[in-house]
């Protein structure tokens, strides 16, 4: 006769939750860009995260309240998150390197994930009008890539963003186009 699982801890349970709310929130915010049903997803998710965040980060946590606090118009609180998410997990592939079995270190995270965080903190640091630092930050994405083989992801908004950039500095400023009198 089998046995059933053993019943998940609650902390576990919340954390599966989390996880799989992060997942739909992701689908209906970015893909479907549908904010009603993002919406009771983003809320239950903010509530949840509450009662589990603790002085210790988690990838996961620091990715899930990014995500919300971009939904909700926070982007410098979402900047400060992503950038939270990219250390730990920075920090993670450090520690896969140094492992014996680095497989079972990058079960959920691999490189391909700190460039598409990378990608996701450009956008943020654009939509909060510093072009500059999303183009330095797609080129740390895009310099990742090529070191490990792995495709960018981020080359058409690095494109669009050079190309914004290009024209703004096309646009002359109001006190250069002064008339001699």
């Amino acid at each position: 006769m089998r046995q059933s699982p053993a019943p998940l801890r609650p902390r576990a349970q919340k954390w599966r939750e989390i996880n799989d709310l992060y997942h739909k929130l992701l689908y209906w915010y970015y893909d479907r860009q549908n904010l009603a049903k993002a919406r009771p997803i983003a809320r239950r998710l903010e509530r949840l995260l509450s009662e589990v965040t603790s002085d210790q980060p988690t990838i996961l946590g620091e990715s899930a309240w990014a995500l919300i606090l971009e939904y909700k118009g926070d982007l410098l609180g979402a900047i400060k998150h992503r950038e939270n998410d990219i250390q730990l997990m920075k920090r993670l592939l450090q520690i896969s390197l140094k492992s014996p079995d680095p497989k079972a270190i990058l079960k959920h995270y691999d490189y391909s994930d700190l460039s598409d965080r990378l990608d996701l903190l450009a956008i943020l640091y654009h939509d909060a009008g510093n072009l500059e630092q999303a183009l330095k930050v797609l080129r740390q994405s895009q310099l990742l890539c090529e070191k490990r083989g792995i495709p960018f992801d981020g080359k058409s908004l690095l494109d669009d963003y050079l190309t914004e950039k290009d024209s703004t500095s096309r646009q002359p400023h109001k006190n250069s186009q002064k008339k001699a009198v």
